[in-house]
């Protein structure tokens, strides 16, 4: 999910939280004493509609969804409800619930299709990776596309294929070293960030992960399951900015920020190169992460808009691209080839 760069977004993802937390408290036997609440039916259908509409509209208010995405959370939402709400006072409603999920059995299969296929044109897929020349980050979804299909389900898999890739498997493989090499985080702190992040996920699900076991079963396995993703995508963020640095070569400049956002382009492409420039609200900034603030050193104006791809496998075209690399010179030289 892509946050919406609004301050709708943020109220939305606030009030996201209030209404998750509420329907949560309001169901625990302690909260109900303290406030002398009586369950009644119209309490259960306010949770229902809370669950059902209000969750997924505030989702979509936040993050950028497809309509499949809110039905799939509006499921979601009564499943939810079926493990907050107490079994007795569910039982009238549980036609809806079956309803739901129902439905999203007939997504489910649609979308089980389609991953099938993509696993049966696997030596494809592999056999495109191998004679693009560029590592997977780069190769593996416009291989998939190619032999497989464009689906927005397909892309998101393929996205996590290469989360799980980098975090587990890769760890006895070296960066590129060849003329065209330019490093972008030997002179920050990116990965010393991701790993004090990793270590802080960690912490809090060791100490949260045990207290909430006991009191909330349910929310305290779901808690777990996102932490360890949070940790795996941390550690692949941790691999893929080692091992793809800016790279120039074959006529394309190829740059990676881990999973968030990729882009590959011939230099042809570029129109105008500015150095020291402040760049635009929408070009796409390449830029490690570091404790002190710090800013792209140049800005590529394209001819035309590219496309890059974002998070998910997110779909975006840039005329405007910012980067900030560990040696300036040696990049300014790669870029001046353009023109040779």
């Amino acid at each position: 999910m892509v946050l919406r760069k609004t301050k709708l977004a943020k109220w939305a993802i606030a009030l996201l939280g209030v209404v998750l937390l509420s329907n949560l408290l309001l169901y625990q036997p302690i909260v109900q004493r303290f406030l002398s609440i009586e369950l009644e039916r119209g309490v259960v259908i306010g949770s229902l509609l809370d669950l059902m509409i209000v969750f997924p509209a505030l989702a979509y208010a936040a993050f950028k969804l497809s309509k499949k995405h809110v039905v799939g959370l509006m499921v979601f939402g009564l499943v939810l409800a079926r493990f907050i709400i107490p079994e007795e006072l569910f039982e009238p409603f549980t036609i809806l619930l079956y309803s739901g999920i129902g439905l999203e059995v007939l997504f489910l299969a649609a979308e089980l299709g389609l991953i099938f296929l993509a696993i049966r044109k696997y030596p494809e897929i592999r056999s495109a990776m191998r004679s693009s020349g560029v590592g997977p980050i780069f190769s593996f979804l416009p291989a998939v596309e190619k032999k497989a299909t464009r689906h927005i389900l397909i892309r998101i898999l393929s996205s996590e294929v290469l989360m799980a890739y980098y975090a587990l498997l890769c760890w006895r493989r070296k960066p590129p070293v060849h003329a065209g090499v330019v490093t972008m985080h030997h002179k920050t702190s990116a990965v010393a960030m991701n790993i004090m992040l990793i270590h802080a996920v960690v912490i809090e699900t060791i100490g949260i992960h045990w207290w909430l076991h006991s009191k909330l079963p349910i929310l305290s396995f779901i808690l777990l399951i996102l932490n360890v993703y949070t940790v795996l995508l941390f550690i692949a963020e941790i691999q893929i900015t080692r091992l793809h640095p800016l790279e120039v070569k074959t006529g394309q400049l190829y740059v990676t920020q881990g999973l968030m956002q990729r882009i590959g382009l011939p230099l042809n492409q570029i129109e105008k190169i500015e150095w020291g420039r402040e760049p635009g609200k929408e070009a796409l900034v390449f830029m490690q992460k570091d404790f002190e603030e710090i800013q792209p050193q140049v800005v590529l104006f394209l001819k035309e808009p590219v496309e890059a791809t974002m998070f998910m496998g997110r779909k975006q075209k840039v005329s405007e691209i910012a980067l900030r690399v560990d040696e300036p010179e040696r990049l300014k030289e790669l870029l001046e080839v353009r023109n040779s």
